[in-house]
């Protein structure tokens, strides 16, 4: 399983992206899977509690949903409301 983590800022994702990274995470850069909120940059990860763990630790206001990916189809697991 993977998690996808869409921002409306490049700044963020890539701050977010290499914060993961630093902790050990496995990150790639990808597209967003679903246009409209923002950028269309995402962080993709397999290790949710990291990822959570750093989003914890950081300021990520740019963060606009969070999906679950099973190689088919988008779970969406988090999602800002007012974006």
């Amino acid at each position: 399983m993977n998690y996808i983590f869409s921002f409306s800022s490049r700044n963020s994702a890539l701050r977010f992206a290499d914060a993961v990274a630093a902790v050990g995470g496995n990150v790639k850069l990808i597209n967003a899977p679903m246009n409209g909120s923002g950028c269309g940059l995402a962080v993709r990860c397999s290790d949710y509690k990291l990822c959570q763990s750093v989003l914890n630790c950081g300021h990520y206001a740019a963060l606009r949903e969070i999906y679950a990916y099973d190689g088919q189809t988008y779970k969406s697991l988090y999602k800002q409301g007012n974006y």
